[in-house]
C-alpha cells in the first residue's frame, strides 16, 4: 500500500494536525492558510525550519498556541536562543 503525502508529510499527519486545531479556522485563513497544516507549514517556511521542526514544537506547546508561542518558539530558533 502506498503512504499518502501532501509535500512529504503524511496525510494522517495533515488530518491529526487539522483534526486537533483548538483555534476557529478562519484565524488561519486571515493569512491566507486554507487550513491549520497550511498555516504551519508557512511558518516553517517563513522561518527557514525544516516541517518536523515546527511539527515538533506544535506537539510539545498544543495548539491553543499556533499564533504565540509556536511563532515566539521559532523566532527565539532563529535568533540562536535555543
Amino acid at each position: 500500500m502506498t503512504c499518502l503525502e501532501i509535500r512529504g508529510v503524511p496525510l494522517a499527519t495533515v488530518e491529526r494536525l487539522n483534526r486537533e486545531r483548538t483555534i476557529p479556522l478562519e484565524r488561519y485563513q486571515e493569512g491566507g492558510a486554507i487550513d491549520r497544516f497550511g498555516y504551519l507549514e508557512s511558518l516553517a517556511d517563513d522561518h527557514g525550519v525544516e516541517f518536523d521542526v515546527v511539527l515538533t514544537l506544535v506537539d510539545v506547546l498544543g495548539p491553543e498556541e499556533d499564533f504565540d508561542g509556536l511563532v515566539t518558539s521559532l523566532e527565539d530558533l532563529a535568533a540562536g536562543a535555543f
